[in-house]
């Protein structure tokens, strides 16, 4: 079963090795996460990693990779399968909660190789904003969204969902704070009138 030049098999170590590296940064943080502890964690050699990561950047790399991959396979479905930009961006908003109340490991590991090297990824906070102008663009077109810079309202929701992580504890209602967030910046974007 080739996909690409990857065997099934290959695909599922490289997710192993990538989820050992999530479980390690997220217990000791970036910088303590040595190829060697990551290799101990999944119970391999350090030259099984490089074989499919090539060094630790190659490794780190896939493990945003990994994060990205995981959040749009819970949250795409959930906001495409709406049948108004209202509750897609609800949606966008309250499944970006829900993902980190199912992933705290990823996330923490996340914000800690951001917090090491911030410039390296922020392709992916570009995405994530660009994603959230998607969803603003498209209610501005049906006439449920108000006439507002796009980016700024996007820059924001985005602003509002990143300074959530640091805020979780066991006590923080994850759902809830998604739903009083969602009705927030659905009043905001709301056409005047509606």
């Amino acid at each position: 079963m080739r996909s690409g030049n990857q065997t099934f098999i290959e695909a599922a170590r490289r997710e192993q090795l990538a989820r050992c590296a999530v479980e390690v940064i997220a217990e000791a943080g970036v910088a303590k996460a040595s190829m060697a502890r990551i290799a101990e964690r999944a119970r391999v050699s350090v030259g099984v990693i490089s074989y499919h990561f090539g060094n630790r950047a190659g490794l780190i790399d896939a493990v945003v990779g990994e994060v990205a991959r995981s959040a749009v396979e819970l949250m795409e479905p959930l906001i495409v399968g709406q049948s108004t930009a209202t509750g897609g961006l609800r949606a966008l908003i309250t499944s970006n909660l829900e993902f980190m109340r199912l992933h705290p490991d990823e996330i923490k590991a996340l914000l800690d190789i951001i917090r090491a090297d911030e410039g390296v990824y922020a392709a992916q906070g570009g995405k994530a904003v660009e994603d959230v102008q998607r969803v603003l663009r498209w209610g501005q077109r049906t006439g449920e969204f108000g006439d507002f810079d796009t980016l700024v309202m996007a820059t924001s929701i985005r602003a509002a969902i990143d300074a959530v992580p640091p805020m979780i504890t066991s006590d923080l209602d994850l759902t809830a704070y998604g739903e009083q967030l969602a009705d927030l910046f659905e009043r905001a974007t709301r056409k005047e009138g509606n």
